[in-house]
C-alpha cells in the first residue's frame, strides 16, 4: 500500500476519534441507577445535545467501517496476518454495531422527550449504559488484540504499536464499560499519528544507503 493511502487511513482514524469524542462529550449519560425523574429531566434539559450526539455517532459508524476495512487491508500483508486482520475487522464491526445501537437509543430518547413517561427514559438510559457495553467491550477487545497481534507479526508499523494494542485490548476486556471505548480511541489516535509520521520507504532507502 502506497504512502498516500496510508496517510488517508491515518486521517480517517483521526476523524473517527474526533467524531466519537464529540458525541460522548456533548451529553453526559446519567447513572444507571438514577431515579426515573432525574434521568428524564436530564434528557429533556439536553434534548438538542442528545439529538446531535445521535447524528455524530451515525456518521462515525459510517466513516469508521471504511477506516477499519482499509486498516485491515494495510495490516493483512501476508496470509497469517490477513486472518488476524480480518478477525480484528470482525471485532470492529461489533464495535460499529454498538455504535449503531447507542445512536439509535439516543435518537429514540430525543424523539420521545415530552411524549413518554419518565420510566421510558430510565429504561433507555439503562440500555445505553449497560446493553451497549456488552457489544462495545468484546468488539473493542477483539479488534485491538487481533490487530495488535497482526502488527507484531507483519512489521508494517512499529511492533510496539502492536504490543500497545494487546495491552489496550486486555484493558477493554477487564473494564469494558469504564475504559473500553477510551482504550480503542487512544490506540486509534496513537496509530494514526504513527502512520502520519512513519515513512517505511524513506527508512528502507536510508538503510540500503548506509549498507552501501
Amino acid at each position: 500500500m502506497n504512502l498516500t493511502m496510508r496517510r488517508w487511513i491515518a486521517i480517517g482514524g483521526l476523524v473517527f476519534v474526533v467524531l466519537i469524542v464529540l458525541a460522548v462529550t456533548l451529553f453526559s449519560l446519567p447513572g444507571t441507577h438514577g431515579s426515573a425523574a432525574t434521568v428524564a429531566n436530564s434528557y429533556a434539559a439536553h434534548k438538542s445535545a442528545v439529538g446531535v450526539s445521535a447524528y455524530l455517532i451515525a456518521v462515525a459508524v459510517l466513516e469508521g467501517v471504511f477506516y477499519f476495512w482499509y486498516l485491515r487491508d494495510l495490516i493483512g500483508t501476508a496470509e497469517a496476518t490477513k486472518r488476524l486482520a480480518t478477525i480484528g475487522f470482525a471485532g470492529a464491526l461489533l464495535f460499529a454495531g454498538s455504535g449503531g445501537l447507542a445512536g439509535g437509543l439516543y435518537w429514540t430518547a430525543y424523539d420521545l422527550v415530552g411524549h413518554a413517561p419518565a420510566t421510558t427514559f430510565q429504561t433507555l438510559n439503562a440500555m445505553q449504559n449497560d446493553t451497549v457495553a456488552f457489544l462495545l467491550g468484546p468488539g473493542v477487545a477483539i479488534f485491538l488484540i487481533a490487530t495488535g497481534a497482526a502488527l507484531i507479526r507483519s512489521g508494517v508499523l512499529p511492533k510496539w504499536l502492536g504490543w500497545l494494542g494487546l495491552i489496550a485490548g486486555v484493558v477493554a476486556i477487564v473494564l469494558p464499560v469504564a475504559l473500553g471505548p477510551y482504550a480503542a480511541g487512544f490506540w486509534i489516535l496513537v496509530a494514526s499519528i504513527v502512520m502520519l509520521v512513519h515513512n517505511p520507504v524513506g527508512r528502507r532507502a536510508a538503510s540500503l544507503s548506509s549498507r552501501a
